[in-house]
């Protein structure tokens, strides 16, 4: 949170926004000063699949969910909502379904948002979708699990497959990091760091990832000040997205 993720993506080709919360309705583009254009009336799960699949967003070249990691929270509501037990009845409580099927009907239900948005990609729209960053524990069989960080969406368990972390990160074609630049650490303390940069490349810690040969010259792009839209010019030479 705070770290520039709405800012920046104000930067992108004619953006509209989905908000999931309010952070949007408080951002100017920086380089225009003119507010963001945001879809009104968001408010439930239902409300952002019926956005995706209208003619609301074909004015605007790019479509930003801000954040998909609320999105998925809102999930959940429409689950208990429309989703009844196996049994017939409605329960309160996503474990309420038992053996983890509810985090197997939320799987279904963030599968069906990729779908909305594949057919935008098709009609040439560029996807923006912003999550929050957290860790999850990784299995790794040769060895101990490890914490990663990631897109803060559900990783799913050795017990289940409903893992809509690693189906984001398939689907998407960039995973850029938001981080900050030359921080060090030592004796568990870090030093004062203000300057921004995105990460593009993966380590053992984190995710992200490139498609392609695009940034393979940059092992990361700097995101100094809220105005630096370096990312879109190097992706996006000729002012245009695609």
């Amino acid at each position: 949170s705070g770290m520039g993720k709405t800012t920046l993506a104000s930067m992108a080709p004619n953006p509209v926004f989905i908000g999931t919360d309010d952070g949007g309705r408080r951002i100017r583009n920086p380089k225009t000063g003119e507010p963001v254009d945001v879809v009104e009336g968001v408010e439930t799960y239902a409300d952002v699949r019926a956005v995706l699949q209208s003619d609301i967003l074909l004015g605007h070249e790019t479509v930003v969910i801000d954040t998909v990691t609320v999105l998925q929270d809102w999930a959940i509501p429409h689950m208990l909502q429309y989703i009844p037990h196996e049994k017939g009845h409605y329960v309160k409580r996503l474990e309420d379904y038992g053996f983890g099927k509810g985090y197997t009907h939320m799987y279904e239900l963030m599968m069906a948002v990729l779908a909305d948005l594949d057919r935008l990609v098709r009609r040439g729209k560029n996807v923006l979708l912003l999550c929050q960053f957290r860790g999850a524990v990784r299995g790794n069989p040769g060895g101990e699990d490890y914490v990663k960080a990631g897109p803060a969406l559900y990783p799913g368990s050795k017990k289940d497959v409903a893992n809509i972390q690693a189906k984001y990160c398939e689907w998407a074609d960039h995973i850029f990091r938001i981080d900050w630049e030359n921080a060090i650490v030592e004796n568990g303390k870090i030093a004062p760091v203000d300057t921004r940069m995105i990460r593009m490349h993966p380590d053992a810690t984190f995710e992200a990832k490139t498609r392609g040969t695009l940034f393979k010259d940059y092992p990361a792009v700097t995101f100094a000040e809220p105005g630096d839209d370096s990312l879109w010019r190097i992706m996006w030479p000729l002012g245009k997205g695609s």
